[in-house]
């Protein structure tokens, strides 16, 4: 039997990250699989850094380390993006420059950030202007279906979802370590929102053809990474990092 850590999500909350390495420790775990968003928001993100480039796992890019690359050489209207470039060393930055946004793992994972093709995209939500469902079974199945392995890692939604397929794939979004909800601008306004402020990640166990997964809530101290959110001028993550769920101000502001 192989077990595997499946995190993701981390974005700079190093209070968060540290619990569930400890945790990890615990559970005999033969491979840690991060999927990206490593280190940007209103928390620690060299200090993050660090802690990840420090334990051996598998990462690939995601979104905001894509973001906080492309915008070294210009200023960025981003929230928190200055703060994250300034206090990034050059170690970390190299790190970031050597992340692929995909990968394959014992030809048993695909590990994509949002979806196979775009870190900016969902696999599992469909953002509507009534809100945020779960694609059903034959989109899913239409969306996946040039991957070869049989579970699929995703994350960006920071949703924590388990999703089987009746081609019997497997979709994995182990939720997020670090930022439990977040509001969104596309399209149409939406909240992504896990419910919980737990640090979230998946256990994947495999013996032979079977395979377990747990999905996995860490109590850690939010309330201390709320505070910091908040001294670094970020009164939006620091609610967000307080229940899980969307305040209702934050729903209907802007």
């Amino acid at each position: 039997m192989k077990t595997y850590a499946i995190i993701s999500d981390v974005h700079g909350n190093s209070l968060a990250l540290q619990v569930v390495l400890e945790d990890i420790t615990t559970r005999h775990v033969d491979q840690i699989i991060n999927l990206g968003d490593h280190v940007f928001g209103a928390l620690e993100p060299e200090q993050t850094a660090k802690l990840i480039r420090q334990i051996p796992m598998l990462c690939i890019s995601g979104n905001t380390d894509r973001e906080i690359l492309e915008s070294l050489d210009k200023p960025s209207d981003k929230e928190n993006m200055e703060r994250v470039k300034a206090e990034l060393s050059a170690e970390s930055l190299e790190w970031l420059r050597q992340l692929s946004p995909t990968a394959v793992c014992d030809d048993l994972f695909f590990v994509c950030h949002g979806t196979p093709g775009s870190d900016n995209d969902y696999l599992l939500e469909k953002v509507t202007s009534n809100g945020v469902f779960v694609y059903n079974d034959e989109e899913l199945i239409e969306k996946t279906a040039h991957i070869n392995q049989r579970i699929v890692l995703c994350g960006h939604s920071h949703v924590n979802r388990l999703v089987y397929l009746s081609n019997s794939k497997i979709i994995l979004n182990p939720g997020s370590i670090g930022l439990p909800t977040y509001l969104g601008n596309g399209e149409h306004r939406f909240a992504m929102e896990s419910m919980t402020p737990h640090a979230k990640y998946a256990l994947v166990k495999v013996d032979g053809d079977n395979i377990n997964i747990e999905l996995i809530h860490c109590t850690y101290d939010w309330h201390a990474a709320s505070a910091a959110a908040r001294a670094n001028g970020s009164e939006k993550w620091s609610q967000f990092l307080l229940q899980g769920r969307m305040p209702k101000d934050l729903r209907v502001r802007e």
